[in-house]
């Protein structure tokens, strides 16, 4: 009798174990497939039938309806480029090169997906096709809860956040095209308290 106790025991310890780590994984973005550049991730395989079970997962958990391969890829950052996360009352600029694409979004989201509140009537968006470039091609965005002249996405409130660069019909999805892509840094400007 308390061999079969004691094996009970182990099986509900081992899937408790590991429905809890596979939660975290989810939650944290962490999993199988993933491409990070810089302090951007990505998980190609995201909208295929060979995304691995994690990547499928964390669709499901999050509710989104990933891009194909063929219409291109979103890459999530959560962290600025020291390692912090990313506050919807800190001010950043995201500054660098997208990688070729028709088209781009950079949109903020909260961490449960929704888009970002705005209540002054900003834009938590921002695209490829209403950006002012700088003349070396480089991308200058603002994000954050104070009005910025130029390139601006609002975030309101306290707590973290993520950003979501969207490329749509882009070689980058391609295996050769996610050799050395350049992304945009996130930099931190300052916070209100």
């Amino acid at each position: 009798m308390r061999i079969v106790l004691e094996l009970i025991f182990v099986i509900l310890l081992g899937l408790g174990l590991g429905g809890v780590l596979s939660v975290v994984s989810i939650q944290n973005n962490l999993g199988f497939g993933a491409v990070t550049i810089g302090q951007w991730t990505a998980w190609p395989q995201a909208g295929s039938r060979d995304a691995d079970p994690y990547t499928k997962a964390k669709v499901a958990a999050n509710g989104e309806v990933p891009l194909g391969a063929a219409e291109g890829i979103a890459f999530h950052s959560r962290l600025d480029s020291k390692g912090e996360a990313l506050a919807l009352n800190c001010q950043y600029q995201i500054t660098g090169q997208t990688p070729p694409a028709r088209f781009w979004t950079l949109t903020a989201h909260n961490i449960d997906g929704s888009i970002v509140g705005t209540p002054s009537g900003g834009a938590a968006t921002i695209h490829s096709r209403n950006i002012i470039r700088q003349s070396s091609g480089k991308i200058v965005v603002m994000t954050g809860p104070f009005m910025s002249g130029g390139n601006w996405v609002e975030t309101s409130g306290k707590g973290p956040y993520e950003l979501v660069l969207r490329l749509y019909d882009t070689q980058i999805t391609s295996t050769s095209g996610l050799l050395d892509p350049e992304m945009p840094e996130i930099i931190l400007m300052g916070c209100q308290s």
